[in-house]
């Protein structure tokens, strides 16, 4: 939901206000600018940025929508903000989807359906996409349900069609994603599943080009008292090499 002018409303569950509560600030450099979270009734400030309204404004809004006030809620910077016409694509990220506080049908389920798609051959999905195309001038809109359906060769040809922009916007992509590999390279404590890669280009300005990881609500990280983990994350480091590999293609 958008408010404030500039800003979003995202409701999420309590597991998504502790990450981004606990996010490493090279994490945060790299996912969306999130200004509060409100969880448990309160609102916290993470890092608020320079166009951020009163506190009192936003929990005006929450409790507009919120009759319980007691649910969770992500306050972002809308990075498509100010856009003329944006191209969006949001890509399922790694070869597991599933956190570990779900149950054993649930994850089975999960596991079934990533077997037959690209999330376990490629290590990203499509989840869904729209854009205006270069040439019929129409506007495109792909869905999760298509990214479910896709072959590795109709994925990559996809990833060419959303992918046709000037050279420079391809670099920007390919220098923000390199970013994100870093920060999945340097954090072996963290999985992250269920996580997406969000890339959202002006076809009208070239220099507005974002590429954010987001969702991380099934995140993981070795914590006390839950699973521990070693070594990076390579179901997500296979699904950012395969779109760099798309990229420089």
């Amino acid at each position: 939901m958008k408010i404030l002018g500039d800003h979003l409303l995202k409701p999420t569950i309590i597991q998504e206000t502790n990450s981004y509560l606990k996010m490493s600030r090279q994490l945060a450099e790299v996912a969306p600018d999130c200004c509060f979270v409100y969880t448990n009734g309160q609102l916290l400030e993470i890092r608020k940025c320079n166009s951020c309204h009163e506190p009192s404004e936003i929990m005006k809004i929450i409790s507009m929508v919120d009759s319980d006030s007691f649910g969770n809620y992500l306050i972002m910077r809308d990075i498509a903000h100010g856009m003329n016409k944006p191209r969006i694509i949001d890509l399922k990220l790694g070869t597991r989807t599933h956190s570990d506080f779900i149950s054993e049908e649930k994850k089975a389920l999960h596991i079934r359906k990533s077997a037959l798609t690209t999330t376990s051959s490629l290590g990203i999905r499509l989840c869904g996409a729209r854009f205006t195309g270069k040439h019929d001038r129409q506007e495109t809109q792909w869905t999760k349900g298509l990214g479910k359906t896709m072959s590795n060769e109709k994925f990559w040809n996809a990833m060419k069609i959303f992918f046709d922009i000037p050279q420079t916007q391809k670099f920007s992509v390919i220098r923000q994603l390199l970013k994100i590999r870093a920060v999945i390279e340097s954090s072996p404590t963290h999985r992250y599943f269920g996580c997406s890669i969000l890339i959202i280009i002006d076809d009208e300005e070239e220099c507005h080009v974002h590429t954010k990881l987001i969702d991380f609500a099934s995140m993981a990280r070795s914590e006390v008292d839950t699973p521990q983990y070693e070594d990076v994350d390579e179901g997500a480091m296979m699904g950012v090499n395969n779109l760099l590999q798309i990229l420089n293609a």
